[in-house]
């Protein structure tokens, strides 16, 4: 608990100690490249949902994942 205590206490300091300002300069490629991460989790997440979306709804639906649907043919032998 100690160790917890000055741990915290070192992290405290150190955040108090360091300069405000970082005068970091960042270019327009920078901002571009946020925005094609940000247009490529979103275009991610969309393609995750319409590959997983009859999963998802079945999930969801009365009688849960494990009853078959109507349209589901048994295999045969």
């Amino acid at each position: 608990m100690i160790t917890i205590i000055r741990i915290s206490a070192i992290a405290l300091a150190a955040a108090f100690l360091t300069p405000v300002s970082a005068l970091a300069y960042i270019d327009p490629g920078t901002g571009s490249y946020v925005i094609q991460l940000v247009i490529a989790a979103f275009v991610g997440v969309m393609f995750s949902l319409r590959i997983f979306w009859k999963k998802i709804v079945r999930l969801f639906k009365k009688g849960g994942p494990g009853e078959p649907k109507a349209d589901d043919k048994p295999l045969a032998p």
